[in-house]
């Protein structure tokens, strides 16, 4: 009885033992499925990777006149410019990039020829228009391609002709109203003149958009990229 009695114990003894090792075995094996699982998910939170989901490192920035760069898209912003030879258009499309906003040329209603713009022609249409202080049509298509009421900052962009802004350009201004919230940005360039006559031209815009609070204007060849910045980061639009 004594022998049955401890070959059972025996039996008994070797069944727990066996169990004890399964489940030690068991055990690691738990912790390492685990674990795999848990790898990728704390990876693809991990912030100290600096990629987006996309696996690119995206930044975005959206930033007004308040802050750098320049504000694509911004509707609050009408870049409008008269130029007969190109060089204001180019002029206008380097602050369109900077800057943002709407860009729109003027046009008149009556194109300017060569002829017109022969400074040895005598009576030359740029100057028997400012002699007599006239006021050229400006086309329909400009003004339908302006709700002039989306915009509180308008850029206006011209030549110097015979010492101050062409004539058009106060057909232009005149054909709105202006308010005190209605910001105007005048902006020349000339080979030929100088400061002082882009200055009466920036009174000229004044007189002419009655109501507007008219800004000191930035006077720079296209090609001054250096002075074109300066003047757009000092008035807070880079």
């Amino acid at each position: 009885a004594r022998q049955r009695y401890r070959k059972k114990e025996l039996v008994i003894g070797s069944v727990a033992r066996e169990r004890i090792m399964k489940k030690i075995l068991i055990f690691p094996l738990c912790l390492i499925l685990c674990g795999a699982m848990l790898i990728p998910s704390a990876c693809a939170d991990n912030p100290s990777n600096g990629h987006s989901v996309s696996g690119e490192n995206e930044q975005t920035t959206s930033e007004g006149p308040d802050g750098p760069g320049a504000p694509e898209g911004n509707s609050g912003i009408l870049i409008v410019y008269f130029s007969a030879t190109g060089n204001t258009a180019e002029l206008a499309n380097y602050i369109h990039d900077r800057t943002g906003g709407d860009l729109v040329e003027i046009q008149p209603e009556i194109p300017y020829t060569a002829q017109d713009l022969n400074y040895s022609t005598p009576n030359m249409r740029p100057q028997v228009e400012h002699d007599t202080n006239a006021r050229p049509a400006v086309s329909q298509e400009t003004y339908d391609a302006i709700d002039i009421e989306q915009y509180d900052t308008i850029f206006v962009g011209y030549p110097i002709w015979w010492w101050t802004a062409p004539m058009i350009i106060g057909t232009f201004l005149n054909h709105y109203e202006w308010t005190a919230d209605d910001n105007i940005y005048p902006f020349s360039q000339s080979a030929s003149m100088n400061h002082a006559h882009f200055e009466t031209s920036v009174q000229f815009v004044r007189e002419n958009a009655v109501g507007a609070t008219v800004h000191d204007g930035l006077f720079a060849r296209a090609s001054s990229a250096s002075a074109i910045d300066a003047y757009l980061t000092a008035n807070r639009f880079m």
